[in-house]
């Protein structure tokens, strides 16, 4: 999908970070919106990619789709190219990523889970953190106002990210039965 055709959705039903349940996010501004949110999916991805069974990392999820592996390859991609986008936002230029072009999805999706996809899960989940705590100290550095306005590449790139995550997170769910939830 092209990074530019999605933005992140409002979270419905979660408590938020610092909530005690009954504080809305809608006191939030979008910046802390989609930060928290970013935040999340990513973490929730993560815990549920970890709890599929042995048995089963190689199994597609339907016909035709990858494995818990393979979507745990092409995250890792995707999330360095993600990355490498915000360091460019982060540099006043426009990141490229966001001009991505769709007949390339598909191919660059294969290359990626066919160079990635044959190191254990637990390696995968690993350079994910690793990769995914490098990329929050950029995402801490993104001014407010960028994620506060509409139409920002920070804004969309995170928006996209999250619900990136959040797609693949209930892809699993879904085949695995396998659920957690945020803290």
């Amino acid at each position: 999908m092209p990074f530019g055709k999605r933005v992140g959705r409002r979270a419905r039903g979660r408590k938020t970070a610092g909530s005690s349940g009954g504080q809305a996010d809608r006191d939030w501004s979008d910046a802390q919106r989609l930060r928290y949110w970013w935040q999340a999916e990513r973490e929730l991805l993560l815990k549920t990619l970890a709890t599929v069974p042995d048995d089963q990392l190689n199994e597609a999820m339907v016909e035709g789709a990858w494995s818990p592996i393979g979507v745990a390859a092409h995250r890792l991609f995707w999330e360095a190219e993600e990355r490498a986008a915000i360091e460019t936002h982060l540099g006043g230029g426009v990141p490229s990523l966001l001009e991505f072009p769709t007949s390339r999805i598909n191919s660059t999706n294969a290359a990626a889970v066919a160079s990635l996809g044959d190191r254990p899960l637990t390696a995968l989940i690993r350079a994910l953190q690793d990769l995914r705590g490098r990329t929050a100290t950029l995402v801490e550095r993104i001014p407010d106002a960028d994620l506060n306005t509409p139409g920002n590449p920070a804004r969309i790139l995170l928006g996209v990210a999250l619900e990136h995550d959040r797609e693949h997170r209930q892809e699993i769910e879904s085949r695995f039965g396998t659920s957690v939830q945020d803290d």
